[in-house]
């Protein structure tokens, strides 16, 4: 399994925590590492993360950390019935597609993966508000997404945020959405939470990617 520093690899690892799961994390290097033959028999597409197990590879940050929270049923990230299991999965397939490539496209040009556009950056900023919007009309009178304790809906979500909160959705941005900034804060300060991405500091000045004229 490798963790490279992104939200991906982070779902798992905070599922681990709570499940008392241990995952050995192995020194690896993208663009070496993950383009040898043995990586791809794996990981088929050469993408982290990729958990190694006695039965064989698992591959898709998402399909990984499903495996990791059903290790065990008494912790009950996946809900506490049939229903909630299911909900739980359609929070985590709302990130996949409704939350996730805002984000990315977001924060990445920040980070220097990828260039700059305008274009893209005013697309991702109307998706990520868009999510946010989704979330806050659930978390009105919720404390979690999925019944009255952490799961891996939670996990899911706060961590493809957690950059973002950390880096570009200051206070203003936030604004219109208390409940989800109460959400997000609540789960960050679980120590399972903090024990993968540590102390979460709120964004309290918006970076901006080399080029955003927005910066000046």
């Amino acid at each position: 399994y490798t963790n490279d520093g992104n939200f991906r690899a982070m779902k798992a690892l905070v599922a681990a925590q709570y499940n008392g799961v241990k995952i050995d994390i192995p020194k690896f290097e993208m663009m070496v590492d993950n383009v040898t033959p043995e990586f791809l028999a794996k990981s088929p597409m050469g993408k982290v993360p990729c958990l190694e197990t006695a039965e064989g590879s698992i591959f898709g940050s998402n399909a990984i950390a499903r495996y990791v929270a059903r290790i065990r049923g008494d912790t009950e990230l996946c809900g506490r019935s049939f229903f909630d299991s299911a909900s739980v999965d359609s929070w985590v397939d709302f990130c996949a597609y409704e939350l996730e490539l805002g984000c990315v496209t977001w924060v990445y040009p920040v980070f220097g993966f990828m260039p700059f556009s305008e274009a893209a950056q005013k697309v991702a900023e109307a998706q990520v508000s868009k999510a946010l919007a989704t979330l806050e009309a659930h978390l009105v009178d919720k404390t979690f997404l999925v019944g009255e304790a952490v799961t891996l809906a939670d996990i899911v979500v706060v961590a493809t945020l957690l950059y973002p909160m950390k880096l570009v959705l200051d206070k203003a941005f936030l604004k219109p959405y208390p409940c989800t900034t109460r959400w997000f804060t609540t789960c960050v300060n679980q120590a399972e939470f903090k024990a993968v991405m540590g102390t979460v500091a709120p964004c309290n000045k918006r970076l901006f990617a080399e080029g955003d004229k927005a910066a000046a």
